[in-house]
């Protein structure tokens, strides 16, 4: 049996990695325990927005070693027809999930974290510490950080049902030569959904499509990549959260990351979600004066971003349903409007939550509506 620590962090992606550095910096014990030994793959659209860039740079964490390219431009397509974003920063930071995966786990690990590959497959808990059943040792935290993923296992034994309110998504490595200079959101493709087109550099894009709307899309990707005159690489699937878990915590025990449920329905954003929810847990862990605070702590940190999150599925309806597929076929949209844009890139930075979008959203729907139905009249 290992020796005990202070926190045990389970999965060493985004979330796991930045609370196992965030807890170390704050002087605690930490063992981090992934399935894999990295580098691994990881199926992922690998853009970080600027407020992923933001917070990696609040903790002291450069993020430029592991960027593969950069887009001013974003080109978001639907039916109503193409609208361009700029700035004069990076709206989106290319990064290659498996690279920038194994450089969080590395800054972790310089602040002296240890690290085992091992496959979780249960946990007990008691008034004192937690259990962790890996197949290859017993594991024992004071508390635990739950950032598996997904498919957690961990989420699973605290009583959630993981298979609810998860979108889908799948991926590629593509090469050949298309636009270098822009990322590309494009929801003609896909229903309730978009697919994407991030220029890597020297000739790689990373495609992919997702849903809300379960499906099996990979021929379809494979499609849109041909058409546009890229050559796919192995195509992976993967599922996202929409919706956080009705469970996040025990006494000991906290979700983060997709564990807890936390991705932005809209955009699939997950990155800085897993990054934000791993840094407060630690957080939460410093201030806690036992399990009780420990895990009232942490509700209250994540309390805000559970409002904000739920508010994006709303909007992930407005966007894909009533603008793309009623509005956009009538050949308006809200991205049309002036300020969208600037709407988007706040969003997409962290200066705006989405109580703001809706206001918009529900203000441009209403003005669209009554002009279509003017015209109609007039006509």
């Amino acid at each position: 049996m290992s020796r005990a620590y202070d926190v045990v962090v389970v999965g060493a992606g985004p979330a796991g990695s930045m609370s196992a550095y965030v807890a170390a910096k704050l002087g605690l014990k930490v063992l981090i325990i992934d399935r894999f030994r990295f580098p691994r793959v990881k199926p992922c659209g690998g853009g970080l927005t600027q407020k992923s860039i933001m917070l990696l740079q609040s903790v002291g964490i450069d993020p430029e070693p592991v960027i593969h390219n950069y887009c001013s431009k974003v080109v978001v397509v639907n039916n109503a027809g193409s609208f361009v974003i700029t700035d004069s920063s990076p709206i989106i930071s290319i990064v290659s999930r498996d690279e920038f995966d194994n450089y969080l786990l590395s800054r972790a690990l310089d602040e002296g974290v240890d690290y085992v590959v091992d496959r979780v497959m249960r946990i007990s808990h008691d008034e004192d510490f937690v259990k962790i059943f890996g197949i290859n040792d017993t594991y024992i935290g004071k508390y635990v950080i739950a950032s598996d993923g997904a498919n957690s296992v961990i989420a699973k034994a605290l009583g959630n049902d993981i298979r609810t309110s998860t979108a889908i998504a799948f991926m590629t490595i593509a090469h050949g030569n298309y636009f270098d200079d822009a990322c590309i959101l494009d929801m003609t493709r896909i229903k309730w959904g978009y697919s994407w087109v991030f220029p890597r550099g020297d000739g790689e894009y990373d495609v992919g499509m997702g849903s809300i709307h379960w499906g099996n899309y990979r021929t379809q990707l494979i499609n849109y990549v041909n058409k546009l005159g890229l050559r796919e690489g192995v195509v992976l699937g993967h599922p996202i959260p929409i919706k956080h878990r009705k469970i996040l915590t025990t006494k000991r025990i906290v979700l983060t990351g997709d564990a807890g449920g936390f991705a932005d329905p809209t955009t699939g954003e997950g990155i800085f979600y897993a990054m934000y929810t791993g840094a407060l847990a630690a957080l939460a862990l410093r201030k806690s004066g036992g399990p009780q605070d420990f895990s009232r702590n942490y509700l209250n940190l994540v309390d805000p971003l559970i409002r904000n999150l739920s508010l994006a599925y709303y909007v992930s309806l407005g966007t894909y349903g009533i603008d793309n597929l009623i509005m956009g076929r009538l050949g308006m949209s809200a991205f049309s409007i002036d300020g969208t844009g600037n709407l988007i890139k706040n969003v997409m930075s962290g200066r705006v939550w989405y109580s703001q979008v809706i206001k918009s959203m529900v203000k441009s729907s209403l003005i669209k509506g009554l002009t279509v139905i003017i015209r109609k009249t007039l006509t």
